[in-house]
């Protein structure tokens, strides 16, 4: 269990200034080494007046983007930050040199919670001109005195453009987005879930592409792949698609064609005839009895580990649909589950083709993955592309796990397990709906992510950006899942890829600082490297700055070899 948080930061050590740029080689800090003399502050990379100027406000860690604006802030600032309005006005008043915000930049407030210590956790969606910018989101950790503790996340800087008056909605969106998906979705299937709005978004997989004002709507269509369930955005000057954003999670990377049965949006309509409800006794249906215990056991987990309350914290209903073929190419599937968002908000589960894959419904970590997309989309709302992508994916598999893990120890409706420990078999995801032909027996090898013959456990061998399954949301998946199997148990790199020694803090400690990271911390853009100092902020939030948490966190990282700069705290000099 985390220690008291009692212990305001203001009491805790604090750690060197880390400052980094876009080119992270020649800083010999990776594996946690601290070098140079112990005198409190140290510039590691590359200073810059907006480092400079942050140090002066508090802020002892500072990693920078490739823009060379702030990712991470960690430290205290003097500050009245007791809402989302503060939280934007001290943006834009005291830290809008360091993003290099524009005139015309706003903030809406996103969401505005606080902890069990009185933390407040704001989370702030840029907007230029009134217009939401994709991506652009930070989140701000307050103390109870309004001082700020950590800003996580990168804002788009420098953004100068006018909005055409041609840009006229929704009549003019609806058509643009129509034109653009012509080519993708099969006559007559596209449907809008809402009506069209302007965003301004970044094209996707372009380096250091400029920002464009965008049609955004969420549509649903059958295209070559399958249901697809997307928010897309739009050019309003050239009409071409310029991001798209999936609200289906799949449990599975994998196509397996069929060519019998109704499919999700081919004759089948969700959420389909009723079963069993809340309270009812089982039912004929065996699928449908194992998802209403496994709901359960999911539900408790979350509730007495966490304090949640259902998967939106507010409870709301667990609604899932069994026995159901989802469209593949030009035939259905049944070897898939999935949690679809935005307007369903359920999950679905097929049966199985009884070769590669068994019934969905026999792994209670199957279920556990969905809800915690559900939990996922209400929260950080990972954007389910590239390392974003790959975290949510990731999110799922290790709470999917946790919850197998947490029940395996003990934990029931009647409380949490008197030891939380975890076994060969946790890493085994999905292993009871494995089929006689998939290969290994597990859909994914969350110790050994590479065991299945196509995930990745280490950075410089993952799938790039616009890459092959989205980006890597379920292959580069495994270089998170590895962090976590590494935080747990201790060690090394499955393949030696590198020689860092992580130190074990257990399986309750990991799944706390991931659940907090999750929940509070991360923005919806994050990277494996954001996701580095969000652990790291939620390590020394949980328990302690600079200790032995904070550093195998680090060390984790390090591990998989993923981007980011930090080393052990020093003794701060007398001035502190």
């Amino acid at each position: 269990m985390p220690r008291s948080m009692n212990r305001r930061p203001s009491q805790l050590t604090m750690s060197a200034l880390l400052l980094s740029g876009a080119v992270l080689s020649g800083c010999a800090f990776g594996d946690g080494t601290s070098t140079g003399s112990d005198d409190g502050l140290k510039i590691l990379a590359g200073p810059t007046e907006a480092p400079k100027s942050l140090a002066a406000l508090g802020f002892d860690t500072a990693p920078l983007s490739a823009s060379r604006t702030p990712l991470y802030l960690s430290g205290r600032m003097e500050a009245a930050v007791f809402d989302g309005n503060g939280a934007a006005q001290t943006l834009l008043s005291r830290l809008a040199p360091a993003y290099r915000l524009a005139a015309e930049t706003s903030f809406t407030v996103l969401s505005d919670t606080t902890d069990e210590a009185g933390l407040r956790y704001l989370r702030l969606q840029q907007r230029h001109a009134g217009i939401p910018v994709v991506d652009g989101e930070v989140v701000v950790q307050a103390d109870r005195d309004g001082s700020i503790l950590a800003v996580l996340g990168e804002l788009k800087p420098d953004l100068r453009f006018e909005v055409p008056a041609a840009a006229k909605l929704p009549a003019a969106g609806s058509q643009a987005i129509k034109r653009a998906l012509a080519p993708a979705a099969k006559l007559g299937t596209l449907r809008f879930h809402d009506s069209p709005s302007l965003a301004v978004v970044a094209p996707e997989n372009q380096l250091n592409a400029p920002v464009e004002l965008a049609y955004r709507a969420l549509v649903e269509y059958v295209g070559s792949d399958g249901m697809e369930l997307e928010e897309i955005f739009v050019s309003v000057q050239t009409g071409e698609v310029l991001a798209q954003r999936s609200h289906i999670h799949r449990a599975l990377n994998r196509s397996i064609h069929t060519l019998a049965g109704a499919c999700i949006g081919l004759g089948g309509t969700l959420p389909g005839t009723l079963v069993r409800k809340e309270g009812d006794p089982k039912t004929t249906d065996t699928g449908a009895n194992n998802v209403y215990d496994q709901q359960s056991s999911t539900y408790f987990f979350y509730k007495l580990l966490f304090g949640r309350d259902s998967y939106d914290d507010k409870g709301a209903k667990m609604v899932a649909t069994v026995n159901v073929k989802f469209p593949s190419g030009f035939s259905c599937s049944p070897n898939n589950a999935a949690w679809l968002g935005s307007p369903y908000f359920q999950m679905a589960y097929g049966q199985g083709d009884g070769m590669v894959l068994l019934d969905l419904t026999l792994g209670l970590d199957v279920t556990a993955h969905e809800i915690t997309h559900a939990v996922t989309s209400t929260t950080s709302n990972l954007t389910y592309k590239n390392e974003s992508g790959a975290l949510n994916e990731a999110m799922s598999d290790i709470m999917g796990s946790g919850v197998e893990a947490w029940v395996a120890s003990g934990g029931s409706e009647a409380g949490n397990p008197t030891m939380f420990k975890h076994s060969a078999e946790t890493w085994l995801l999905g292993k009871e709906v494995a089929g006689p032909k998939l290969p290994g027996g597990s859909l994914r090898f969350m110790d050994n992510p590479t065991k299945d013959g196509q995930s990745k456990d280490f950075y410089s061998e993952r799938i790039l950006p616009g890459g092959t399954d989205n980006g890597g949301v379920h292959l580069n998946s495994g270089m998170p899942n590895l962090v976590h199997v590494l935080l747990t148990q201790g060690g090394k790199h499955p393949r030696g890829k590198t020689t860092v020694e992580v130190p074990a803090i257990g399986i309750e400690k990991s799944l706390r600082i991931f659940y907090l990271a999750n929940n509070k911390l991360l923005p919806a853009g994050a990277t494996f490297e954001v996701a580095r100092y969000a652990m790291t902020q939620a390590a020394q939030t949980l328990f302690s700055r600079c200790g032995t948490e904070m550093v195998a966190v680090n060390r984790a990282w390090d591990a998989v070899g993923a981007p980011g700069l930090w080393q052990p705290c020093v003794r701060p000099p007398s001035r502190f």
